[in-house]
């Protein structure tokens, strides 16, 4: 079954309806949902499936997807589920912003409008599509963003299912451009310093 995308320009207004493949074959912006999980001062990667068809085995943002034809940003909560098994509602997350995600590769260009969220996680159980996400990881917060701006070259990451220590490298991330890393880490900072207050 073909999963049709809108496809929007520059300014998100909607053009029209392509295939998924076709709309990063052509690099058209589309609409995409991201959602971090933190606890305290620990932030949730997500390590993708060695199956998927991009980026296998890569850390990633803790749940996320496309939102298909006709689909609105509360319906794309549904990944949070989907892929990591916890049942929360767009009211229970705290908005990001919406922000521009480019990653280009020899065989695509992927542009979105990322509708970003974070979630503080209370401890409820995961349980992960073995299809999407072979492990959850955390890892401090503040040495990711040392990590992601250049500062320093690896961190250590803990399986939150397992134990299981990893290192994590900026080679072993989903190529996220600079901005978007930048974006998200000073919006869930914001989040962290508010909660404190």
């Amino acid at each position: 079954m073909i999963e049709f995308i809108t496809v929007v320009d520059e300014r998100r207004k909607k053009i029209g309806l392509k295939p998924r493949a076709d709309v990063h074959r052509d690099g058209d912006w589309h609409e995409t949902f991201h959602c971090w999980l933190v606890e305290g001062g620990r932030l949730f990667l997500q390590r993708r499936s060695d199956t998927k068809q991009d980026f296998p085995g890569l850390f990633d943002i803790t749940a996320a997807g496309h939102l298909a034809a006709g689909e609105t940003v509360r319906d794309g909560v549904r990944e949070v589920q989907e892929e990591i098994g916890l049942e929360v509602t767009l009211d229970e997350l705290t908005a990001l912003g919406v922000f521009e995600d480019v990653i280009e590769t020899e065989t695509f260009l992927d542009r979105e409008f990322a509708h970003t969220y974070v979630y503080s996680y209370a401890g409820e159980p995961f349980t992960l599509d073995a299809a999407e996400v072979a492990d959850l990881v955390t890892v401090d917060r503040e040495r990711f963003t040392a990590l992601v701006t250049g500062d320093i070259e690896t961190i250590e990451a803990t399986s939150a299912l397992t134990g299981e220590p990893h290192n994590v490298t900026c080679a072993s991330l989903v190529p996220h451009p600079t901005s978007y890393w930048n974006d998200v880490m000073t919006g869930i900072k914001a989040f962290a310093d508010e909660r404190h207050d």
